[in-house]
């Protein structure tokens, strides 16, 4: 099929007055394009990443149409992550923009970013982190090849993948050192320690921890947000240090959020058992449940443990959140410098939204609140209340 028939069928599309054998030639052509060089063959790398990213933000351009007339909400946005029937309700937009870019990318350009465009925008957060080892040494690990990064004794580093770092530990460890994994605005990573423990890091996070466990417990210490899935070792429970509290875990999944523009540290179990100490009270969490440590005070609190893991996912998921809140976690994934102009808004936002969305489509979606005014200065976002 050419062009010239593609453009007869897409026109009938657009006009409502497809036939269904037509339709299939259509969708026939759409799940081989990829294929066809004679389409693809001229777009760049960059091109074709670039292209992935528009499409994307058009399905979800979509999903904003038909959740946002379901409700008059004055004081909330909803967006919501589409299930299997909306992403087949949009299926037909993505399909359209596919076909009508691929046949008209050898005769315009005008919807390619620049380069240079490109390198100063803002990008969703990385696979990036820095490794600093027993003896001082930093290993940039955005900047490492795969493979193994260093040997401590008989304790392996290794960069399995990128924005995965594994630590394997043979027989008879002498001596162990203490290592601590750092990742910054924008940054992201995962981690198994030498007990099979896997750990992940939000932006703007860390965790210190033994090249391998020795003696009767296991302990690390973190700050930020760290999610773990701790191996059982009933004879040497697992520690978990923050700058206010201790969590006592033999082997669960939970998450634990410590970032200081909080003021407060919020650990939520999704299995198994652990137990919450600070300065003066110890209690034990069950699955669904969020521990919550705000100076000298604890509370316990029932949570939708989905929502609160979400980032790990790659979403946002926001719950009547305040704007501070919102764009305070938006920052540390994008690296953008938030700076207030105003007093506090009451106005809340809920919805999901995919991390993986350019920050100039989060900058329009705040654009919409309607008790703030938002500007963007270089990598500086001015939030002003009205």
């Amino acid at each position: 099929m050419d062009d010239q028939q593609l453009l007869d069928i897409l026109a009938k599309y657009e006009a409502g007055t497809i036939t269904e054998d037509e339709l299939q030639v259509l969708e026939e052509w759409y799940t081989s394009f990829e294929a066809n060089p004679d389409l693809i063959d001229s777009l760049s790398a960059e091109e074709r990443v670039f292209r992935k990213k528009q499409l994307q933000e058009k399905i979800f351009d979509q999903i904003d149409t038909e959740t946002s007339t379901s409700a008059d909400l004055p004081k909330k946005r909803f967006f919501f992550y589409p299930g299997p029937r909306l992403w087949q309700a949009a299926a037909s937009l993505v399909f359209l923009c596919a076909v009508s870019f691929y046949i008209f990318k050898k005769q315009s350009d005008q919807l390619l970013i620049p380069a240079a465009e490109q390198s100063n925008s803002i990008h969703p957060a990385t696979d990036k982190a820095i490794l600093t080892l027993g003896n001082g040494e930093k290993i940039m690990l955005d900047e490492s090849k795969n493979g193994e990064l260093s040997t401590e004794g008989n304790i392996h580093i290794n960069k399995t993948k990128p924005g995965n770092l594994v630590y394997t530990a043979g027989k008879n460890v002498e001596k162990v050192h203490v290592n601590t994994l750092v990742t910054p605005r924008g940054g992201r990573y995962q981690l198994t320690l030498a007990d099979g423990t896997q750990v992940w890091l939000n932006a703007q996070s860390s965790i210190s921890y033994p090249s391998a466990f020795r003696g009767s417990s296991r302990e690390v210490t973190i700050s930020g947000e760290v999610y773990f899935e701790v191996a059982h070792n009933a004879a040497m429970p697992f520690r978990v240090r923050s700058e206010n509290q201790l969590i006592e875990v033999l082997g669960t999944h939970f998450n634990v959020n410590t970032y200081k523009a909080k003021s407060r540290t919020k650990t939520t179990l999704l299995s198994g058992s652990i137990a919450l100490t600070n300065a003066h009270q110890r209690v034990i969490l069950k699955p669904g449940e969020q521990g919550i440590v705000a100076g000298e005070s604890m509370s316990i609190k029932n949570v939708d443990a989905a929502e609160v893991i979400a980032w790990k996912e790659g979403y946002f998921d926001f719950t009547d959140a305040d704007i501070g809140s919102v764009v305070d976690e938006l920052g540390r994934w994008y690296n953008v410098d938030i700076h207030y102009q105003g007093t506090a808004t009451s106005e809340t936002f809920t919805g999901r939204i995919p991390r993986s969305w350019s920050f100039e489509k989060v900058l329009n979606l705040l654009k919409t609140f309607k008790s703030i005014n938002v500007e963007m200065q270089g990598r500086r976002l001015i939030v002003e209340t009205k």
